[in-house]
């Protein structure tokens, strides 16, 4: 009987120990938390500032953080001092034994993570393990993220983009300049031209100028498709370019036919 209330008591013991350390590992909040996202080479870097409170007079024993699970390179910074780390759950959260740093839990920690995600990555995803008072998210040096008073479990998803476009080629440019040429001198010469008679001035242009232009017109539209399809321009630039140079073309088309017709 004796034995067994040993037993009993020991179970007890650990069972408090247990909960009690779990207690102590949740019983802290992050006050601050800021996501610095930057394009390097072929990957993604990430740096995660993380200010830790809690608001008992207990040393940390752990600490954990989470972290998008194809990550590389990872490096973890625990006042200013880099510490090892153990993978859990699937390499999504990761536990730290800073037990030896005796920090009391009534203390700040800073926390430092910083790691690299590939390029192909086009969503940054976060989910919080604990609560979290500022949250913000910068990418190439522009805020995507703000928030306040996330609780632990909230998450989020964003989008990673680049906020400028490739160049247009210098083709595409000189081509346009070809054009606005072009049409200067159609509309200084159709000017002079009405001057005399109306239908000679027309037929005239039909035939040097209008020809030309379709020509043109023509040779931008495919040269604008080989660039997109080289992702050279981004979809927006190119529909708007299409759209443009397509009216352009259809409108020189008709004038050709409505000429055509009346030489007839």
């Amino acid at each position: 009987m004796r034995r067994m209330n040993t037993i009993l008591f020991c179970c007890l013991a650990i069972s408090l120990l247990v909960i009690s350390s779990l207690t102590s590992a949740e019983d802290i909040e992050t006050e601050n938390h800021k996501i610095v996202i930057s394009k390097n080479g072929d990957a993604i870097s990430v740096k995660e500032t993380i200010t830790i409170k809690g608001n008992s007079q207990e040393y940390y024993d752990f600490i954990y953080f989470s972290i998008n699970s194809d990550a590389e390179n990872i490096n973890v910074l625990i006042q200013n001092s880099e510490i090892s780390f153990t993978p859990k759950e699937n390499n999504k959260r990761y536990l730290c034994n800073i037990s030896s740093f005796e920090i009391p839990q009534e203390s700040a920690i800073q926390m430092s993570i910083s790691y690299n995600i590939p390029s192909t990555v086009k969503i940054f995803e976060k989910t919080f393990i604990r609560n979290s008072t500022n949250v913000s998210v910068t990418f190439n040096e522009k805020t995507i993220y703000s928030g306040t008073n996330l609780n632990e479990g909230n998450s989020f998803s964003l989008l990673l983009y680049e906020p400028t476009e490739a160049p247009i080629s210098w083709y595409i440019i000189l081509s346009i300049m070809l054009l606005v040429i072009l049409l200067a001198v159609s509309t200084i010469y159709s000017f002079r031209k009405q001057k005399t008679t109306k239908i000679r001035d027309t037929s005239y242009e039909s035939d040097e100028l209008l020809q030309t232009k379709k020509t043109l017109l023509m040779s931008l539209l495919k040269d604008l498709e080989k660039q997109h399809r080289g992702k050279k321009i981004s979809d927006e630039t190119h529909d708007k370019l299409k759209e443009h140079y397509k009216q352009q073309a259809v409108e020189t088309m008709r004038k050709i036919d409505d000429i055509k017709s009346e030489g007839k």
